[in-house]
């Protein structure tokens, strides 16, 4: 599928900029736009950018940016926002985790899905230096950061936030932050793949972000001091060759605002957790959170949850 023509500037001449919906509509529209823009394009050579990005790897290889942990607060990551608390009690704890047997097409499921995060960032770089007038830049890292000057993405992003009073920590990075150039705001940036039919990310199928998607981008938001988020998907899957402008888009895009309401909830959600334990540290016979089975699929700690591993259970 090609450039969707105008569409995010009709949306900005036919709606305006006054509401959120509508700002959201142009921004994720203009994303949606700016990676069809580039993947028009014969690919660029361009050794500076390729050797930048090479650089960088073995940069975090060699020399990982220090994060500067806590002793003593319970520690939480973005990706766990919307994780059971029994598991994220377990794994505060560092309960043993059940053996995870992963069949030879998984591994190369997740492998996929690793390879395509790493040509998507590297598309923005070459983007935003190859596209006529483009919509997003990838933000650079400041100084003092030991970073400075590299892209605001994953290992050069990680952080570590304290919320000491509150007796936790949050430690992430994500995949990017993005500059919308129209007017300078910068937007988080979070991706992911799709592995099994084009129409996983289709308007039937995915009318919304997921959920827990959206749960961790209010994370990104605490962590990072965001408000504004771009969740793109991509499928893995494309449709045919041959079947030209009528093939079916493999991205979609969705724009996410995180409210102050949606910060706290997950702030209450992890000091909740941090306090049953620092409960069950003090007294092994307290209570510890109830499950929820909702949440059990990729739950790593199912057996300690289903024997109540000699704990005093209050499902």
């Amino acid at each position: 599928m090609g450039l969707v023509t105008g569409k995010g500037q009709e949306i900005k001449d036919d709606l305006g900029m006054g509401s959120e919906f509508k700002r959201g509509e142009a921004i994720r529209w203009a994303f949606i736009n700016h990676l069809n823009a580039y993947s028009t394009l014969d690919e660029p050579r361009d050794k500076e950018i390729d050797l930048a990005i090479l650089e960088d790897e073995i940069i975090n290889i060699k020399n990982p940016k220090y994060i500067n942990f806590k002793r003593g607060l319970v520690t939480f990551s973005p990706s766990s926002a919307s994780k059971c608390e029994r598991e994220l009690f377990y794994k505060a704890l560092r309960k043993p985790k059940d053996e995870q047997v992963f069949l030879p097409f998984q591994r190369r499921w997740m492998r996929n899905g690793s390879a395509i995060h790493a040509a998507v960032q590297r598309d923005l770089l070459f983007a935003e230096k190859y596209v006529e007038n483009p919509e997003f830049k990838v933000v650079r890292m400041k100084a003092p950061s030991s970073v400075a000057g590299r892209p605001a993405w994953e290992h050069n992003l990680k952080d570590v936030k304290h919320f000491t009073d509150l007796g936790f920590q949050m430690f992430g990075m994500m995949d990017g932050v993005l500059e919308y150039t129209p007017d300078g705001s910068k937007i988080g940036f979070e991706f992911k793949t799709k592995s099994t039919t084009i129409a996983a990310v289709g308007d039937y199928k995915m009318r919304a972000p997921q959920d827990g998607h959206v749960e961790q981008c209010v994370a990104y938001s605490l962590l990072f001091g965001l408000d504004e988020f771009i969740l793109a998907y991509e499928s893995i899957a494309k449709d045919g060759w041959n079947k030209g402008e009528a093939a079916k888009s493999d991205i979609k895009a969705f724009y996410v605002k995180v409210t102050d309401e949606q910060r706290q909830k997950l702030i209450d959600k992890f000091v909740n957790v941090a306090a049953y334990v620092q409960e069950f540290k003090a007294d092994p016979n307290a209570d510890i959170p109830i499950p929820n089975p909702n949440k059990c699929i990729f739950c790593p700690y199912k057996s300690s949850c289903d024997k109540g591993d000699g704990l005093h259970d209050t499902k």
